[in-house]
């Protein structure tokens, strides 16, 4: 009775909001999750730090209270999910699959570990050019990383957690990323470029 009341409530709170909030041309609905500075007018940002174009201002991803289940059509972290300590994962990517409509995308972007070490091996063992990636930038509370990831780790979640369809993506070739962002961010050494980013999306199953 309690919870189907907060439900309500939820719901009911929501449908006030949304009207200031931004939806595609066709309706749909865009979650920007840790945006950071990324301004994407088709999105709703959500981030642990204000600014004028932050909708959402929370510092708690394992709980988004404010927005009813089954609202969102995709959710988009770009190096989000390396901030989130271990035991609070499994947390996240369940609050993900509930805010989901079915058959909705999840769209990830995470540094991937397979990618440092290569640059690691390739680059003389330069530490300084894999600490920012795999350590966090370390400029601000939030900036601190936790876990680290690859495909074949972070696919093992993601279907773990009834997720399907488990692609990657490429952040030039795919619709609503029309900004720049650690997805397709490179680091140069030697004048060559070597990828970061590990670029995941996944279907939400029934």
């Amino acid at each position: 009775m309690i919870y189907n009341l907060a439900k309500i409530a939820r719901e009911l709170l929501w449908r006030a909001r949304e009207k200031n909030y931004p939806k595609t041309e066709d309706g749909r609905t865009l979650l920007h999750i840790g945006c950071g500075d990324i301004n994407s007018p088709e999105f709703i940002n959500i981030d642990a730090r204000k600014s004028s174009h932050i909708h959402i201002v929370t510092h708690n991803i394992f709980r988004l209270w404010m927005i009813p289940d089954n609202t969102a059509d995709l959710i988009y972290m770009c190096h989000v999910l390396e901030h989130v300590p271990r035991e609070k994962l499994s947390q996240v990517i369940k609050e993900m699959h509930r805010i989901l409509k079915p058959s909705g995308k999840l769209r990830i972007s995470v540094p991937d570990f397979d990618h440092i070490i290569a640059i690691y091996n390739d680059t003389d063992h330069q530490i300084e050019l894999i600490s920012p990636p795999l350590m966090g930038g370390q400029d601000y509370p939030e900036n601190f990383h936790y876990e680290i990831y690859n495909k074949k780790y972070l696919e093992k979640i993601l279907v773990a957690h009834k997720f399907g369809d488990v692609l990657e993506w490429n952040p030039f070739d795919v619709q609503f990323h029309n900004f720049d962002d650690w997805a397709s961010k490179n680091v140069m050494f030697n004048n060559k470029e070597y990828p970061i980013s590990l670029n995941l999306e996944a279907s939400k199953l029934q």
